[in-house]
């Protein structure tokens, strides 16, 4: 009872704590790789303390025979099971909906992995997670207090467009844009807003970047441009450059921890903040290896750990000329559009939200035939009648079409599992035509 108190009092102060976060981390920003590295192990320490009092992570302990004393530094995770998402999120299922959980935040992924996850965020945890965001914008050159920034509207905001004390003064400005907008709409919002920092799914912003290059529309240049949800392929990077200049920051994160590495404008790397997080990468055993799977330990998450966490990412890692280790190259997901006859296009976003609903269907990729052919691959839970698989039909065909430019003629092949692609990743949208 008295931890929810502070709770709740912490979530209504949750920008205090923003703030003084950031005080503190700002503290940290020039210190050495070796300083940075103390404080990380200091973190991992802490952290294994405090997981080794939750029932699921006990159970990790005693599988592997181990006690939080012998957890000392990053390096030592390796000996720890790895948490997959599926994992991750049959616990969540576990714990939604409990009372203890009254004040926290309760965030969803996109489910552009194949199934959205929900995941939840003590107030404590969710002002390191802001604040960490904030320093990763500092660090490249923005200023949050007096600069503008446009972001895409969360799926799950209930405050997008209202506007605290300090924004009606004229500072920690920010507009947001409706990415599911027709392009030449979402194009004069950017234009207009003129934003110094720009913040939008990849997807979305290939979308539209594809139509302002194809009509010739000039693009405002942010002084920070910030694709998020999926990697940076260089096709896309070449687009962004052109119509947006070269404030290009690329972000590596997932809403289930927050942003980990940075690759800022003119850098071939990506940094990691390492005093906040562990990024190891393992063989599919868990053993370290040079170039593998990204596995994340958020060390700020002590209420609700996540503890080496396998995004599903592959990365090589290497050291850079003063012997900092840094990422070289991720190799991440990129999905395909569904291209409609006139040249439109439907993004995986447009559409996102009917799966995130659909409890039936706890995977699916959407296979483009041709312009009016689209297959629905899904994998159901376990305990649809034949009755139930065509309501569920019948309701997406026509929740799809809908939402699609143009309607198509769409069927469901249903599958006990939908396997990724021959790089490891799994496309949602998968577009074969020529």
């Amino acid at each position: 009872m008295f931890d929810k108190k502070i709770e709740k009092i912490e979530r209504k102060y949750v920008n205090a704590l923003l703030g003084l976060n950031l005080l503190l981390l700002q503290k940290g920003t020039k210190t050495s790789y070796e300083r940075e590295t103390r404080a990380r192990d200091r973190r991992v320490r802490k952290l294994m303390k405090e997981a080794y009092k939750i029932p699921f992570y006990r159970e990790r302990f005693d599988r592997v025979g181990l006690k939080p004393k012998d957890f000392t530094c990053a390096e030592d995770l390796y000996k720890f099971p790895t948490l997959s998402k599926n994992e991750l999120r049959q616990w969540m299922e576990e714990e939604t909906g409990k009372d203890k959980y009254e004040y926290y935040y309760l965030d969803t992924t996109s489910g552009s992995s194949g199934t959205p996850t929900s995941v939840y965020y003590s107030p404590r945890e969710k002002s390191w997670n802001m604040a960490n965001w904030m320093r990763v914008l500092i660090r490249g050159g923005y200023n949050p207090l007096l600069g503008m920034t446009a972001s895409r509207m969360s799926a799950h905001s209930v405050s997008a467009g209202q506007k605290n004390i300090f924004q009606k003064a004229g500072y920690l400005r920010r507009e947001f844009i409706n990415q599911y907008e027709p392009e030449p709409v979402v194009i004069e919002q950017i234009n207009s807003i003129k934003p110094d920092l720009l913040y939008m799914n990849k997807t979305e912003l290939m979308r539209i970047s594809l139509y302002a290059k194809k009509h010739g529309i000039p693009m405002h240049h942010p002084k920070f441009l910030v694709p998020t949800g999926e990697m940076i392929d260089d096709q896309a990077r070449a687009l962004f450059l052109e119509l947006f200049g070269d404030g290009l920051v690329d972000a590596y994160g997932a809403a289930e921890f927050g942003s980990c590495m940075t690759r800022y404008p003119g850098s071939d790397h990506w940094r990691i903040q390492g005093d906040l997080f562990a990024v190891n990468i393992c063989d599919d055993e868990g053993n370290p290896v040079d170039e593998g799977n990204v596995c994340i330990t958020p060390l700020y998450r002590t209420d609700f750990p996540l503890i080496n966490y396998l995004v599903g990412d592959r990365a090589r890692q290497g050291f850079d000329d003063d012997g900092n280790r840094i990422i070289v190259s991720i190799l991440g997901r990129s999905n395909d559009f569904i291209s409609h006859a006139d040249g439109s296009l439907t993004t995986f976003f447009m559409v996102a939200p009917i799966f995130a609903k659909s409890k039936e269907i706890v995977q699916v990729r959407l296979v483009q035939k041709s312009f009016e052919d689209l297959l629905i691959q899904a994998v159901a839970i376990d305990d649809l009648t034949d009755e139930d698989i065509k309501a569920v039909e019948d309701r997406i065909i026509s929740q799809m079409n809908e939402k699609l430019k143009q309607p198509m003629n769409i069927s469901f092949e249903w599958m006990d599992v939908i396997e990724p692609d021959a790089n490891g990743k799994l496309r949602l949208i998968v577009n074969e035509m020529k």
